[in-house]
């Protein structure tokens, strides 16, 4: 029953596809150059809408990491060693920010008070966590002894970071 109502709406198509159409000048067109002729009025109408609406932007949102080290403390036996040094010291310590914004932070603390005297006071922070496709933004240094590095990762990046990780 289907196969036959699908053959009489085919054949139905085909019938109306075959007649010559009236258009506003008083000539018949094929009915190819009414579709054409009607496929691009419906282009241009859809142009003239889309130039009427305003134009947002959006920017996908980043997260940004900034790591610094010391140049002099750096072991090393020459200055530029040393500065090598400095610099993946602080790409090392602006992932670990980066892995703290996306993974989060364990904070363990404890206080010992003995005689309402605090006897130890110990605060120990973990973390632990992959960083994937963080790009190095920039690498300078921030003053004569010490180098800056920035490292971000995007909002998608983030996204499949933490569904993947947890």
């Amino acid at each position: 029953m289907k196969k036959i109502l699908m053959f009489g709406c085919v054949a139905t198509l085909v019938t109306a596809c075959q007649l010559e159409l009236p258009n506003f000048s008083g000539q018949k067109l094929s009915p190819q150059s009414e579709k054409r002729s009607i496929a691009a009025q419906n282009v241009v109408a859809v142009k003239k809408s889309v130039e009427k609406l305003p134009v947002k932007t959006y920017e996908i949102p980043t997260i940004t990491g900034v790591g610094f080290s010391s140049i002099s403390v750096q072991p090393g036996k020459s200055i530029n060693q040393k500065r090598i040094l400095a610099i993946k010291a602080a790409r090392l310590d602006a992932l670990r920010q980066l892995t703290e914004q996306i993974h989060g932070i364990q904070i363990n603390s404890s206080t010992k008070i003995a005689e309402a005297v605090i006897q130890s006071d110990t605060l120990r922070a973990d973390l632990q966590g992959v960083i994937v496709g963080a790009r190095t933004v920039k690498i300078e240094p921030s003053s004569s002894d010490t180098y800056e590095v920035v490292v971000e990762v995007d909002r998608t990046l983030i996204d499949e970071i933490v569904k993947a990780y947890r």
